[in-house]
């Protein structure tokens, strides 16, 4: 095919020219109905129910949107979002915009917002400026009155203090010391010992040996009896053994009888020895019951000597606490004498003492009588003196803080005034409040407080501002807007941006 194609293009080169010619100039009239559509109507056919639902919301909601992407290292500033605006106020005067949302949308908001608190806060400031300028001026107006009233202070006229009648002081007499009266000293009567009946406590003792020794022997006796009794019992057994044994070796013919009988005969002749020797070691025992009848008896002997020891010795006892009473009673008597005669001579020396002490005192309170009355009489002229510089004093206190009440009364009523001349001002200033309207901050601080909130992002602007180095903004056409009308607004964008 193209090898046709090129065989004709080179046998007719000039036909082939002017053919191009007339194709390229049929397709450049065709170009003008051209165009690029990027509508629903591309995907879904006009005339369905989906199409016209899609365009009934387009129209209460709004279209297509066109998104904006700000990019900068400084991103949030007063000349970004005036740039910013600049594209919203070109983009709000076509009609085929439905809405736009962008940081400066938010921002405005905010500012508009905080426009009406301002107005609110002005006229709150208003009233209470004036009622603060009222109430000083009131203030500074008692303030005068009451230092005008108080210039001067009476003093009450100080009269000559009297002297207390000090009065002598009352000193003790000492009369005579009398002697106390010293009776006998009562010397302890020691009542006799009361000794223990150690006769019937002998008795009763020798008669609980003379018990244990009786069943002691018949211990013996019966003790000796058992021993005789295994002696027989060993015996009698073994000629019960020997018996049988015999009896076994004679019934010759009947060997099982003769076994049965011959083991009885070992198991009895067992038993023998087995009695035989318990009866050999419990030959001891009555001689067990003969030692311990000796030793209760060597006890009760022991014990009868001691008794009688003890006795002796307690009627010892008696007779030496005896001796000690009459001693005791002796030393006791010589004691009391020797301290009558010492307290007679202390109470004599004190008596001196006190006659002594009593002159002196007299003395000492004269000489404290006459330097009390000089000290007075000083005192009472160092007060007078004090009383009159006080006087002075106060008298010249009270004049400055009655000239200091006067300027701060007219310091305090001219601020009152002043007040009121400012809220009369602001009264005025939110009187033509609406002259003024609010507008992008200029200031970086001013926008950084609306964006930021403790230097975190307020969460209204999370939709529109990426993050510190991008931002955007979101444009939304009417539902009905064409393809020529956003083509249009996309080059006004551009235009813009660029």
């Amino acid at each position: 095919m193209l090898k046709r194609l090129v065989k004709l293009l080179t046998r007719f080169p000039v036909k082939s020219i002017l053919i191009m010619i007339i194709i390229v100039i049929l397709l450049v009239f065709g170009v003008r109905n051209v165009f690029m559509a990027t509508g629903n109507d591309t995907l879904v056919k006009s005339n369905t129910d989906v199409y016209q639902d899609n365009v009934m919301l387009e129209k209460e909601f709004g279209g297509e949107s066109v998104i904006v992407l700000y990019e900068s290292d400084h991103l949030l500033t007063p000349k970004n979002l005036v740039h910013m605006k600049g594209l919203e106020d070109t983009l709000q005067t076509s009609d085929s915009i439905y809405s736009i949302l962008s940081p400066v949308t938010l921002v405005e908001e905010i500012v508009n917002k905080q426009g009406e608190n301002f107005k609110e806060g002005i006229e709150e400031i208003v009233e209470g400026l004036d009622t603060m300028g009222t109430k000083l001026i009131e203030i500074g107006k008692e303030m005068g009155e009451n230092a005008k009233g108080n210039q001067e202070i009476d003093f009450p006229e100080q009269e000559g203090l009297e002297m207390p009648d000090l009065g002598g002081a009352k000193i003790p007499e000492f009369e005579g010391i009398k002697l106390p009266e010293f009776e006998d000293p009562e010397i302890p009567e020691f009542g006799e010992t009361q000794l223990p009946d150690i006769d019937g406590q002998l008795a009763e003792l020798n008669n609980g040996f003379t018990q244990l020794i009786d069943a002691q022997e018949n211990l013996g006796d019966g003790t000796q009896n058992l021993v005789n009794g295994y002696v027989q019992f060993g015996t009698k057994t073994k000629e019960l053994a020997e018996t049988l044994s015999v009896i076994a070796n004679q019934l010759g013919d009947n060997q099982q009888q003769s076994q049965q009988l011959l083991e009885i005969s070992g198991g009895l002749n067992q038993l023998s020895e087995q009695m035989t020797d318990i009866s050999k070691n419990t030959a001891q025992l009555p001689e067990i019951s003969t030692h311990t009848i000796n030793g209760l008896q060597n006890m009760q002997e022991k014990l009868n000597k001691q008794l009688n020891e003890q006795k002796q010795q307690q009627e010892h006892i008696q007779q030496e606490q005896k001796q000690m009473q009459e001693d005791m009673k002796k030393k006791l008597q010589q004691e009391q004498s020797a301290k009558e005669e010492q307290i007679k001579q202390e109470m004599e020396q004190q008596l001196a003492r006190q006659k002594t002490l009593q002159d002196e005192m007299k003395k000492q309170q004269e000489q404290k009588q006459k330097k009390v009355k000089d000290q007075m009489l000083n005192q009472q002229k160092e007060k007078e003196n004090q009383m009159q510089e006080f006087k002075e004093n106060m008298q010249g206190k009270m004049d400055k803080q009655a000239e200091n009440l006067n300027e701060l009364a007219e310091g305090l009523t001219e601020m009152g005034e002043k007040l009121q001349t400012i809220s009369e001002n602001m009264e005025t200033i939110h009187g033509y409040s609406d002259i003024m309207k609010p507008s992008l901050p200029t200031k970086q601080e001013t926008l950084d407080n609306i964006v930021y909130d403790d230097s975190k992002l307020r969460p209204i602007f999370e939709e529109v501002i990426i993050d510190d180095k991008y931002m955007l903004m979101m444009i939304r056409f009417d539902g009905a807007t064409t393809d020529n009308e956003k083509s249009e607004v996309v080059q006004t964008i551009n235009g813009l941006v660029k």
